[in-house]
C-alpha cells in the first residue's frame, strides 16, 4: 500500500529455511503432534523440517510415528530426546545442523531448554506438560468431566487437571467418577502420578471461576455450563476453549486443531497456540520516489532535530535535487 506521503510500504513473508520440531515419544508415540506441527511447516513452505524424538528403551521409534513424520513433511528425523535434543537443534552437532527456530511440546526440561535457547534461535511458544481446567455448573455431567480430567492426566508427570464449580454436589460426583474411571485405565502409573496434583475446587460462583481461570491461563479450558458462550467470552488467557460439555478436549488433541500445540505454565497470558504464520518471518519493504520523499522531508527533518541526529536528516535531503537558483543578470 501507499502511505499518506505516497511511500510504498509493505510486508514480505518468507518461510524459515530450517526449523526443528520436537515430538514427544518416550512414553507414548505422539503421532498427533507430528501431524499438528510438521504439516504447518510444510504448508508454510519450509524446505528443511528437522524432527527429533526420543527412542524407546530398545533404541527404536514407533513405526506409526516414523510414518506420520515422513508423510507430514519431515525431511530429517533423529532419535534424540530431552533437553539434549533442544541443545542439538539450537547449537548444532557433528550430525545435526542447527535450526533457525524450534517448535514442539515437551516435558518441563524440554520447555526450560527452549527458554534458554532464545537468542541462539527463535522458539514458537512454551508448551509443556498438559493442562486442563474445567468450569462447570450444576447442569454438567460428572462422568464427562471426570473423563476429560483423566484424559489429560494420562500424559503423566507434570500434567495438571482442575475443576472449578460452585456446585458441591457436582464436585463430589466428579470425584467419585474419577476414581471409578481411573480403575479402568491401561496407564495407571501415569494417572496416579498426575492425579496427585489434580484439584477439585468449589468456588463461590462462575465469576470467581472465570477470574481464577484467567489467572491460571490453562492450556485447555472446558466450559460445561448452561450457557458456555457467555462464560467463554470472559476467558482471555487460555490456549483453547471447548464449548459445552459435549465437546471433549481430546477432539482438539487429535483432530479439530488448528493445532494442539498450546501454551502452558501460565504462558497463555502472552502466547497463543501454534499457527502456520509462525513458520515464516516478516520483512518490512519500503520504497520512496522523489515526490514521496519530498513530501516526507519536513517530518524527517523534525524528527532529526528533536533527536539531535542531524546526519539522519541530511541523508534524506541529499537525495533531493536542490532548487535552481535564479540566474544573475550580466552587467552592461
Amino acid at each position: 500500500m501507499k502511505n499518506r506521503q505516497g511511500v510504498f510500504v509493505g510486508e514480505r513473508f518468507d518461510p524459515f529455511r530450517r526449523v526443528g520440531i520436537y515430538v514427544p515419544g518416550g512414553t507414548a508415540p505422539l503421532v498427533s503432534t507430528a501431524i499438528m506441527t510438521c504439516t504447518l511447516a510444510q504448508t508454510a513452505g519450509v524446505p528443511e523440517i528437522v524432527a527429533v524424538t526420543p527412542a524407546a528403551k530398545d533404541g527404536t521409534v514407533h513405526p506409526a510415528l516414523l510414518a506420520a513424520l515422513s508423510l507430514c513433511g519431515a525431511t530429517e528425523i533423529y532419535r534424540v530426546g530431552g533437553a539434549q535434543a533442544i541443545a542439538a537443534l539450537a547449537l548444532g552437532t557433528k550430525s545435526i545442523a542447527p535450526a533457525a527456530k524450534l517448535f514442539g511440546p515437551g516435558n518441563a526440561y524440554v520447555v526450560e531448554a527452549k527458554r534458554q535457547a532464545v537468542g541462539l534461535c527463535a522458539i514458537d511458544l512454551l508448551p509443556g506438560p498438559s493442562e486442563v481446567l474445567v468450569i462447570a455448573d450444576e447442569f454438567a455431567h460428572p462422568e464427562w468431566i471426570a473423563a476429560d480430567l483423566l484424559a489429560q492426566s494420562e500424559h503423566g508427570h507434570g500434567s495438571i487437571s482442575v475443576l472449578l464449580t460452585p456446585s458441591a454436589t457436582l464436585l463430589d460426583a466428579v470425584a467419585a467418577a474419577v476414581k471409578t474411571q481411573a480403575a479402568q485405565s491401561s496407564r495407571p502409573e501415569h494417572l496416579a502420578e498426575a492425579l496427585e496434583s489434580a484439584l477439585l475446587v468449589q468456588v463461590r460462583d462462575l465469576d470467581e471461576a472465570i477470574a481464577l481461570a484467567n489467572a491460571f491461563a490453562a492450556e485447555h479450558v472446558s466450559v460445561a455450563t448452561r450457557d458456555p458462550g457467555e462464560v467463554a467470552r470472559e476467558l482471555i488467557t487460555t490456549g483453547a476453549i471447548f464449548l459445552g460439555g459435549i465437546s471433549p478436549v481430546v477432539g482438539g488433541d487429535f483432530l479439530a486443531g488448528p493445532s494442539h500445540e498450546l501454551p502452558t505454565g501460565g504462558a497463555g497470558k502472552s502466547f497463543a497456540g501454534l499457527t502456520v504464520d509462525q513458520f515464516q518471518r516478516r520483512t518490512s519493504v519500503v520504497r520512496f520516489d522523489e515526490d514521496s520523499l519530498r513530501k516526507s522531508l519536513p517530518y524527517l527533518r523534525t524528527f532529526s532535530e528533536i533527536e539531535g541526529l542531524d546526519a539522519h536528516g541530511r541523508s534524506a535531503e541529499i537525495r533531493l535535487p536542490k532548487a535552481a537558483k535564479p540566474a544573475k543578470r550580466r552587467k552592461k
